[in-house]
């Protein structure tokens, strides 16, 4: 007996840089995803940032695999369009997005535990304290996706400074003296 899911996804874009439209296709517990256009080397950049099908392959079953309990459609659909919008541009960046979607998704499924109207007070706080250190840990992966993606380098952007009459402005690294 073979399982057969099919799922077409829109995925929406006003630059047309992101695929029109994606069909996944989950046979046997293998998944397809074909692009109408023929072209999923795009696929595969925009989603994950690899152009290896089996690479595509694994992230895409890890990155819908951290998604609930829900069908196997509303999975895709759900995922799709969110890697699509962190847009990796490696392999790496691809990795750390999928870490992201499992972090967040953990996050909010301690927040509903906690909200469970028989929780303990225990169960509450237990679930709480998880919540709050997955969201800590997604925003570090945010800085770190930020930090990769700038190279290291920190951009400090003024965009009004007035200095009144009297008044002195140094522009320039500025190292404290002792004292």
């Amino acid at each position: 007996m073979t399982k057969e899911n099919n799922t077409d996804i829109d995925a929406i874009d006003s630059t047309n840089s992101k695929p029109d439209k994606i069909t996944v296709v989950m046979k046997d517990n293998i998944l397809k995803c074909d692009l109408n256009d023929g072209d999923e080397s795009q696929l595969f950049t925009s989603m994950f940032g690899v152009d290896d099908k089996y690479a595509f392959d694994l992230l895409l079953t890890q990155a819908v695999s951290s998604r609930g309990h829900t069908s196997t459609d509303d999975k895709y659909n759900a995922v799709m369009p969110l890697l699509l919008d962190i847009a990796p541009q490696d392999a790496l960046e691809g990795m750390l997005a999928v870490q992201m979607l499992a972090s967040h998704n953990l996050a909010m499924e301690m927040t509903r535990r906690a909200l469970v109207d028989e929780q303990t007070v225990e169960g509450v706080t237990q679930n709480i304290n998880r919540a709050t250190r997955l969201m800590n840990v997604f925003k570090s992966q945010v800085e770190a996706l930020q930090k990769y993606r700038n190279k290291g380098r920190h951009t400090i952007q003024v965009q009004h400074v007035t200095v009144n009459d009297g008044g002195q402005a140094v522009v320039g690294n500025i190292k404290g003296g002792e004292g």
